[in-house]
């Protein structure tokens, strides 16, 4: 059976298309990968045979390095090497990566550009072998966001709470716990950290009281550890969305009820049984993503009855019949309930 992995962000409700709905017989048309052209066969000149040449074409370079400079200049270099030589105290955006798994990004370039790019406003490194974040001592009154994908970080520095206009903060790394001095970025509104090792839930993210959007990942093999979080949700009033996949969670603390604000709540791939009554009333729900977990058809009934928000109720890959979808669809008259091809 497929698996759906739900991004979380307003871009996300296009998966209604690809799932079956109540009401809705056929889905959308597979997406098809485009074909390779085959090889051009150029005519050899003096004689009687077509032989097959292949045609080089120009090779995009593996790494990749965009700048743009507060003046508006925009700089493309190939190797990140270059970036040795480079002036970085004009760059207002930088973004690093490579097209090769496993390339290493030294430590004396990431020392460099933390060193001098304090005029950035954007810093993004993905898919680079970098297992240690720079010592962050210059300031950086401009930096606003920083994304850090596909890297090999376990541990963040006790110097990143110098950050402190820090706005966005997306984390796609093996962490295994934040400094607590990553409590002082209070100018934190967006904070993704997917693919952690978390044992326990992070508690300086509490002391950020003005997030917008929180969204954690386990590292999706399984390895996860987070099992229960702490019932201090009412800590962040800000919270629009908020996002707990690929861990092993059960039950929800009682003061995600106080999220008078939350929009959004994604709680896939967990081992929830039924569903949490801390989401029952919360008046501003419009889309909940509950895919993959282990529902247990009774208990789940008794808790859909209790549901007072409407909206979009995703119910993919959770063990129930066609019969028991549609059951729940009529239970939530208000609400579209989507779910997976099944079988009576």
């Amino acid at each position: 059976m497929k698996k759906y992995i739900i991004v979380f962000s307003l871009s996300l409700l296009t998966l209604s298309v690809s799932a079956q709905k109540k009401k809705k017989k056929q889905g959308p048309p597979p997406v098809v990968k485009p074909i390779p052209e085959p090889p051009k066969v150029i005519e050899q000149a003096g004689t009687s045979e077509s032989m097959p040449v292949m045609i080089s074409m120009p090779m995009r370079a593996a790494d990749q390095v965009r700048i743009k400079k507060t003046d508006g200049q925009e700089l493309n270099l190939e190797k990140l090497e270059e970036l040795v030589s480079t002036d970085l105290a004009q760059v207002k955006t930088l973004s690093l990566g490579s097209s090769i798994s496993g390339k290493k990004l030294s430590s004396e370039i990431l020392q460099k550009i933390m060193d001098e790019g304090n005029q950035m406003e954007s810093l993004e490194i993905s898919n680079l072998d970098i297992s240690t974040f720079p010592e962050i001592t210059a300031a950086h009154p401009k930096l606003k966001k920083i994304a850090l994908s596909r890297n090999n970080l376990s541990i963040l520095p006790a110097s990143i709470s110098n950050l402190t206009a820090l706005e966005e903060f997306d984390c796609n790394n093996p962490l295994t716990g934040l400094p607590s001095t990553f409590a002082q970025l209070k100018n934190l509104k967006q904070l993704g950290l997917n693919g952690n090792l978390f044992s326990t839930f992070p508690k300086e993210i509490f002391s950020l009281n003005e997030l917008s959007f929180l969204y954690l990942s386990g590292n999706y093999k399984g390895e996860t550890k987070l099992t229960d979080l702490p019932d201090l949700f009412e800590q962040l009033p800000e919270l629009k969305e908020l996002g707990i996949e690929h861990a092993g969670l059960s039950t929800l603390p009682k003061s995600i009820a106080a999220l008078k604000k939350l929009e959004k709540a994604n709680f896939s791939f967990n081992q929830f049984t039924s569903f949490p009554a801390a989401l029952y009333n919360n008046p501003k729900l419009v889309f909940v993503p509950f895919t993959n977990n282990p529902l247990q058809w009774k208990p789940f009934l008794s808790s859909v009855k209790k549901i007072k928000w409407s909206g979009l109720f995703f119910l993919n890959d959770t063990g129930l019949s066609k019969k028991q979808y549609e059951q729940v669809q009529q239970i939530l008259s208000k609400t579209d309930v989507y779910y997976d091809e099944m079988n009576d």
